[in-house]
């Protein structure tokens, strides 16, 4: 994967971005490297807005859903990427990654990722750029304890600043306020996210933070406090563990935010029975995917790089995908096809998928 240079513009409304080097499009493919209430509250389809003609959708009628996304995020993910800086109310300012795909057909959910400790959003390139090459506005956020540094032989590394304010939701709730400014890089063409289906994402320690705006959470904590009624759904990898006798549980009695958690088998956190959670066992060694994504790590070195899974990530991708076409784009049919992923053998992976409901 390239190195990418920034550089400091003035963009739409304020908006400060600085593009990537390579015209702003993503090219490294993975391969080199029952409805809740708040999804019932949003039916029914937006009008007055651009709509377009997806060709893929003819080209690939009657293949499953998880075999086209699943094979596009093996080769080269057809989306763009765009770091950007908005200052918050509270002076604060907000660092994140924009991925949007390469072509916008039609309305753009919008996701808002949560990444590990320590890690910026362009450590997941594979991650949201595959999510918005199936169709999706992602605005990944820095963690504000990610800075910058310069190795002995000159590689630049991401140290995590312990010293730092750590993330908080309020950052996540203030870009789903901000999306619309952010959507300007799409140009003409901005209306086409659409910012009242929402979803969040995230990996490792981010990934409680995506729960928590979904109202899940530790048995142990306020789970209530960081929700916000907006998110519909939330798809989450590896997450960190939990303290001990704690579990995952919903601060929503009639069910609230759907929910999907993705991991190596044996080490996704428990939940409580009942709780609607659905669970995702991947073939993976590492919590990163060999470091495909995330580098929470990379202040010291570790010695020889470990084995990329970009096979596994694809899969994790293409369950995503899938599960928030259920969720936010109202695909009814999507909620069978992610749980017929149970024992589905999936060409380049070492064993069958495993997907169960809590």
């Amino acid at each position: 994967m390239g190195v990418c240079k920034t550089e400091g513009t003035q963009g739409y409304c304020g908006l400060r971005r600085r593009d990537m080097i390579w015209s702003g499009v993503y090219a490294a493919g993975l391969s080199v490297l029952g409805p809740s209430s708040a999804f019932a509250q949003s039916k029914g389809k937006p009008t007055g807005v651009e709509r377009g003609f997806n060709p893929m959708t003819w080209l690939n009628r009657g293949r499953d859903s998880f075999e086209i996304v699943y094979e596009a995020s093996t080769g080269v993910v057809a989306a763009r990427t765009r770091d950007f800086s908005i200052r918050a109310p509270d002076g604060n300012v907000c660092q994140a990654r924009i991925a949007y795909p390469v072509t916008v057909f039609d309305r753009m959910p919008l996701i808002i990722f949560c990444p590990d400790a320590g890690c910026k959003g362009a450590m997941y390139d594979p991650l949201i750029g595959a999510l918005a090459a199936s169709g999706y506005f992602v605005i990944a956020l820095d963690d504000p304890r990610a800075v910058r540094l310069k190795a002995g032989d000159g590689t630049n590394l991401v140290a995590n600043a312990r010293e730092m304010r750590s993330p908080n939701p309020a950052e996540a709730r203030f870009l789903i306020d901000m999306a619309s400014e952010a959507a300007q890089v799409l140009g003409p063409r901005a209306n086409r996210m659409d910012a009242t289906r929402v979803g969040v994402a995230g990996h490792g320690e981010g990934a409680w933070m995506a729960l928590s705006l979904a109202g899940w959470g530790s048995s142990n904590s306020d789970v209530a406090s960081a929700r916000d009624g907006r998110v519909l759904a939330a798809f989450v990898l590896s997450p960190s563990p939990l303290e001990d006798n704690a579990r995952i549980v919903n601060s929503v009695p009639d069910g609230g935010a759907l929910a999907l958690l993705a991991g190596q088998q044996g080490s996704l956190p428990p939940a409580l029975p009942g709780s609607g959670l659905i669970a995702l066992n991947l073939p993976i060694r590492s919590s990163n995917f060999g470091g495909l994504i995330g580098n929470p790590s990379a202040n010291r070195k570790t010695g020889p790089r470990p084995a990329l899974e970009p096979r596994p990530l694809a899969a994790a991708v293409a369950a995503a995908s899938i599960f928030f076409d259920w969720g936010l784009k109202r695909q009814s049919d999507r909620k069978r096809t992610l749980l017929g992923l149970d024992g589905r053998v999936v060409e380049g992976l070492s064993q069958p998928l495993h997907l169960h409901r809590i």
